[in-house]
């Protein structure tokens, strides 16, 4: 029987871990060499392909015809490498199950890993739990709690993870994530513009969990009385 090649996809949460989607893509071409396949070629493919399964498309500034095919675009590319696979989508942290199987049915063959990033006091019960249920073996669900949060200590374990090492893989030439260079004033504010967009989405994301979070602790409290 043929052995499954691998997906480690990781996910978020915003913060260090921001920094392993940029460095797959730096250093991809040297990560063929250690046997795992990085198909993303920029960060545009990972942010296309999130925003097209997320649908979030038009609250970024994006028509459908600009993200739609994006995330098969990626799958294939990961189905024609020969080792393990390693993507950052980190946007999709708070994905729900049915862009999470949509997510899923694209990586249809490989054994999906999920690896989430965390801050020493980001509240993560909620992301485990959905990813959890949807990688369904306990043992693919790998969180990283980054005590200190910096970029050289997330990549570092992100690449313990997925089984390579990062000592030859540095970042000093890595960029912050969604920084682009920009040419003229316009493409400054379209820039701006749409940072705002993902802020504002990922503030919705978290005042979701948050109320979430409290609802299930208002829930357990009537059951103990009960």
């Amino acid at each position: 029987m043929t052995k499954k090649r691998k997906v480690y996809l990781h996910v978020g949460l915003p913060g260090a871990g921001d920094i392993i989607e940029v460095a797959l893509v730096r250093h991809r071409e040297a990560l063929v060499e250690l046997g795992i396949d990085a198909p993303a070629k920029s960060v545009e493919d990972n942010f296309l392909s999130a925003l097209e399964l997320l649908r979030e498309h038009k609250a970024w500034g994006f028509t459908r015809k600009e993200v739609e095919g994006q995330w098969a675009a990626l799958c294939r590319r990961a189905w024609k490498g020969q080792g393990d696979v390693a993507l950052s989508l980190p946007l999709l942290a708070a994905a729900r199950r049915p862009e999470i199987d949509l997510l899923l049915d694209g990586l249809a063959g490989f054994q999906v890993h999920v690896v989430i990033t965390a801050g020493p006091t980001d509240d993560i019960a909620d992301f485990v739990e959905r990813w959890s249920a949807a990688v369904r073996k306990p043992e693919r669900l790998h969180v990283i709690r980054l005590e200190e949060p910096t970029p050289g200590k997330a990549w570092k374990a992100f690449g313990a993870v997925a089984g390579f090492g990062t000592a030859s893989l540095g970042l000093d030439d890595v960029r912050a994530p969604f920084v682009r260079p920009v040419g003229s004033l316009d493409d400054a504010r379209q820039e701006i513009e749409r940072l705002a967009r993902r802020n504002q989405s990922l503030e919705r994301w978290r005042d979701e969990s948050e109320r979430k979070r409290k609802k299930l602790k208002r829930r357990l409290k009537v059951d103990a009385a009960a």
